[in-house]
């Protein structure tokens, strides 16, 4: 008989004989044996070593076999208790039975019968003791992963009440569920003031209508994005001061119910110091090209003056004038880009504040046709793709249409103001986006990675200032707006505008 391991089998019996003689029997079958004579010697034997079965005698001086049983059972119920009587009754086999006695042999014991009992209770033993390892693992892990989910639980419980970010949690009715201690402190709320209570709360009168527009566009999104984020968001304090937020908003199931919460982080001071730098920034730019744009006023004028004296002479004919005509046009419309965007780079940095809901679609075709009449992008192949639906954006009119108007001068510029551009108003990821794809000779890397400093420009002299692409990437940055880019030299350039999500 070979097995993996040798069980330990404890024998009680009052009668050496039988002892001795079960023993011989046991041990040849490399059974590890012990040896008790009562109930008291049994227990401590089982104490002190590892007793896989037990074999016990029903009639004993002192407690009997029955006793050991119950014992045993409650020490360790893995181990199978194997009676044997002399003298076998109905009443003693129930007995046995409601102890979940393993076994119950009758004497005179044959030698096959209780080395098959012994078999038998081996393989038992040995399947509780893997059941009994698997249900201690899993208990085991249970308690760990418990143990971890208290401590994540505790931490993220520290987290939320020491970050400066509120996070505020929303049902799907827009009643607030919880809201953690930075925004209880910068609302001025009491806790139990704020939960329970509508979202419209902490909203200002005349943005609740945009504001739950735009909540309930995120609502019934259908796709599994379940992030989306607000810039700039003006929420209002208990006393009336408002306060600007970039929002993140989480959407997640829960028991079967939809739960949102949200992480606003305030940027009132970040807002108030970045338009100081701007300004600032602005005004130094201001000092810094004076002389350069005073010298490009110069040379405009000069040739306007000069074409002007020429066409006055009493012998200047139809060509010469046609030409003094045309410099001066020429001349007139670059002095009035350059003043435009100048006058732009030296507005105070609030453009962001005056906002409005518009669609793309609207504000990008009112731009092309002021520019289908001009003279830049008058030999230019325009091709605009409408949004089959209004694509909606938070915004400000006038800056959007400066940021496109700069966007498209470059890409006619990039085609000597004789190629082909297409426009486009659609959607990235849920994000409303304008593309502008032009033919024209493209940008290496190097040139891209300093398309947007300010007086960088590949124009010859005369021909730009090198500030328009700087104040587009102002622009966007003012109101969260994306700016991609993906060019390759003499293969065109691909700009893309992604906004803000329409939540």
């Amino acid at each position: 008989m070979t097995r993996e391991k040798n069980p330990n089998v404890l024998i009680i019996d009052d009668e050496a004989e039988i002892r001795t003689a079960l023993e011989r029997v046991i041990s040849r079958e490399g059974y590890h044996v012990f040896l008790a004579e009562d109930f008291e010697s049994a227990m401590t034997i089982v104490r002190d070593h590892a007793v896989d079965i037990v074999i016990s005698d029903i009639l004993m001086g002192g407690k009997d076999g029955i006793e050991v049983a119950k014992e045993i059972k409650k020490y360790n119920s893995n181990i199978p208790v194997i009676l044997i009587t002399g003298n076998p009754q109905l009443h003693t086999a129930e007995e046995a039975l409601r102890n979940r006695v393993f076994d119950y042999i009758s004497k005179p014991v044959s030698r096959q019968n209780i080395l098959a009992a012994l078999e038998n209770a081996r393989k038992e033993k040995e399947d509780r003791d893997r059941k009994s390892k698997k249900i201690i693992k899993a208990v085991r892990e249970k308690t760990h992963f418990a143990q971890q989910s208290k401590d994540l639980n505790y931490r993220n419980s520290l987290i939320l009440e020491t970050t400066g970010d509120c996070v505020i949690t929303l049902d799907e009715d827009l009643l607030i569920r919880g809201a953690n201690e930075a925004t209880v402190r910068n609302f001025g709320y009491d806790e139990n003031e704020i939960v329970g209570q509508k979202i419209t709360l902490l909203i200002s009168d005349e943005n609740t209508g945009a504001y739950l527009e735009r909540i309930a566009h995120l609502m019934s999104r259908k796709s599994d994005h379940n992030i989306a984020r607000l810039h700039n968001a003006e929420l209002i304090s208990r006393s009336g001061e408002k306060f600007n937020f970039d929002i993140s908003v989480c959407r997640y199931e829960l028991n079967g119910k939809t739960y949102y919460t949200g992480i606003a982080r305030d940027i009132t001071q970040k807002n108030i110091i970045s338009e100081k730098l701007i300004d600032a920034e602005r005004r130094a730019f201001l000092t810094t090209i004076a002389s350069s744009i005073g010298h490009e006023i110069n040379n405009a004028l000069t040739a306007i003056q000069g074409f002007i004296e020429v066409a006055r002479l009493p012998d200047a004919d139809e060509p010469i004038k046609d030409k003094a005509i045309s410099v001066t046009w020429n001349q007139i419309t670059k002095l009035k880009n350059l003043t435009f965007n100048l006058l732009q780079l030296g507005k105070p940095g609030d453009s962001g504040r005056d906002k409005e809901d518009l669609d793309l679609n609207e504000v990008v075709e009112s731009v092309i046709e002021v520019f289908r009449k001009t003279t830049r992008l008058k030999y230019c192949e325009i091709v605009f793709d409408r949004s089959p639906e209004k694509t909606a954006v938070h915004s400000n009119a006038d800056q959007l249409s400066l940021l496109f108007s700069n966007i498209f001068l470059n890409s006619a510029d990039a085609t000597e103001n004789k190629g082909r551009i297409e426009i486009s108003v659609g959607e990235k990821n849920h994000h409303p986006m304008v593309k502008i794809r032009d033919n024209g000779v493209g940008m290496s890397k190097d040139i891209l990675n300093k398309i947007f400093q300010p007086y960088f420009t590949t124009k010859k002299t005369g021909q730009g200032t090198g500030l328009g692409m700087f104040v587009a990437k102002e622009i966007a940055d003012v109101f969260g707006i994306r700016i991609e880019i993906d060019s390759e030299p003499e293969k065109g350039t691909e700009f893309r505008l992604v906004f803000p999500d329409k939540l």
